[in-house]
């Protein structure tokens, strides 16, 4: 893209889009594939240490991946006509961006690799809110980037202290290692991990920057901080921080910190008027719900996690790329500017309307199944009343939802013309409503795809005797070799004897 032309725009736009679709042609194929993984190469050596690099996509990774390149393709797709200049500029940044995701998503092995990509995310995210942002762009690069940076630096401490003691930044190494040392050192640790992903997706009271970076920045890449790079810290706690300590008895603790999340950040959304800002809240509270049943520690309650946070990434990014479509047309975030839609634009109403009826989670959509399976294993934690307040966050954020339908669709008649959706705009809304439904209806490809290391290690009847029989074989091998006689059949009077 940098060597693309900025005065050719349709050449820029088209050369965008190309490099979008490729990562999630190769995303889909490695969904077919049932996922990849590479074994580990040293990356560089410091100190003494082997720092390693190596790939892995296998059930909540896999997913992000694709939903990643998904929602890059969208926005950029989509970016053809939510931006009046520098789209050369905005793809080089929205690819930069999504490979550091990408990358984070797939470093669950290593955990200096994991960190690079981890920090790695927030310049190209910047420089867009930066060069493509609204009136308060500058405050909310600032406050932006010094609470991502500021909440990394424990992390980032903890994480060279580990290191340092288990002489590798192997999560196998580091888990082994960790649990040697005195639990105090492990509660510390433990901390600043926590805080880390806390501030990236984010959770009570580390939210300080997300109603402002969502709000100014430009409507494709508030898709992509809600849809994506969000999760990166609900991944950052399910593959490293619940993996290290899971011997530690307080992560169950988190459910209420997190379920207090939930209902903070719908409270928050029930009483926005903007729109990005709303449905910023609304990505809060339903992140922290998804960080509640993750922290169950339950197999099928975290395959629930990550087909609600596909479901999330969809419905998510799909209502910001039309709240922008919005704001074009009207030239305001307030949605008590918008109104009668229902009556002007049936076409974009029904869209908007059903995007969002699904981010309630009703039946037949990808939200309901995975928020089922979270308030299930809520009930089944030892204390209902978790789950009881996992079903308010869910009625609460179909106050807000319904709320935002009616001042949209149904709102007083507006003076305006006729206004309708671009070609590209259109396209947007297709796959995000067929995955919708698709995985609502068949959820399994999501489900399944966490058993797929447990099928793989396990064995059948016959792959167990055939192995029995060849150790029993290598076992009389070694005991010829060694000198032992093998043991004279009775005669039929010892036998006798034997019996009697």
């Amino acid at each position: 893209m940098l060597a693309s032309s900025s005065r050719d725009v349709n050449s820029a736009f088209r050369l965008g889009l190309f490099s979008t679709a490729m990562p999630l042609v190769l995303a889909t194929a490695l969904v077919l594939a049932g996922g990849q993984q590479t074994d580990s190469r040293i990356w560089f050596s410091f100190l003494k240490i082997d720092f390693g690099f190596s790939l892995y996509a296998h059930g909540l990774s896999l997913w992000m991946v694709w939903l990643t390149t998904l929602l890059c393709f969208l926005a950029f797709a989509y970016s053809k006509e939510a931006l009046n200049f520098g789209l050369k500029k905005f793809s080089v940044g929205m690819l930069a961006l999504e490979g550091t995701i990408i990358g984070a998503f797939l470093s669950a092995k290593n955990l200096v690799q994991f960190l690079f990509f981890f920090e790695a995310m927030i310049l190209p995210a910047a420089m867009i809110i930066a060069l493509y942002g609204g009136l308060k762009r500058r405050r909310a690069v600032i406050t932006f980037s010094l609470y991502t940076l500021v909440g990394s630096i424990p992390l980032l401490f903890g994480a060279w202290y580990l290191i340092m003691k288990a002489g590798s930044d192997d999560i196998n190494v580091l888990i082994e290692t960790l649990r040697g040392l005195p639990i105090a050192t492990q509660s510390s640790l433990f901390i600043a991990f926590a805080i880390a992903f806390a501030v990236k997706t984010p959770v009570f009271p580390f939210h300080g920057w997300q109603g402002i970076s969502y709000s100014e920045a430009p409507y494709p890449l508030s898709a992509i901080l809600s849809g994506a790079m969000a999760k990166v810290g609900i991944f950052g706690f399910a593959v490293w921080t619940i993996p290290l300590f899971n011997n530690v008895d307080y992560i169950f603790c988190l459910i209420p910190i997190a379920l207090f999340s939930t209902l903070y950040g719908a409270a928050l959304a029930l009483k926005q008027t903007n729109i990005k800002r709303l449905l910023a809240f609304s990505s809060m509270s339903h992140l922290s719900l998804a960080l509640a049943g993750l922290f169950c520690r339950d197999e099928v309650v975290s395959a629930g996690v990550a087909v609600m946070l596909v479901g999330h990434g969809l419905t998510a990014g799909g209502l910001f790329f039309f709240g922008g479509i919005l704001q074009k047309w009207t030239g305001s975030t307030n949605i008590k500017s918008y109104g009668a839609f229902a009556s002007t634009n049936p076409v974009f109403s029904s869209i908007f309307g059903f995007l969002s009826i699904a981010a309630v989670a009703v039946p037949t959509t990808i939200g309901f199944v995975g928020e089922f399976l979270i308030l299930q294993g809520l009930f089944n934690s030892g204390f209902p009343l978790l789950g009881v307040i996992g079903g308010i966050c869910i009625i609460c954020s179909a106050a807000y939802m319904l709320r935002l339908i009616k001042n949209v669709l149904f709102g007083p008649v507006p003076v305006r013309d006729y206004v309708s959706l671009s070609k590209y705009e259109g396209a947007v809304a297709v796959p995000i409503i067929a995955l919708i439904f698709y995985f609502g209806l068949h959820p399994a490809p999501i489900l399944n795809s966490f058993d797929v290391e447990e099928k793989k290690k396990a064995l059948t009847e016959a792959e167990i005797q055939e192995e029995f029989e060849q150790f029993m074989l290598e076992l009389f091998k070694n005991m010829e070799e060694q000198g032992y006689e093998p043991i004279a059949e009775e005669t039929e009077e010892e036998e006798e004897k034997a019996d009697e």
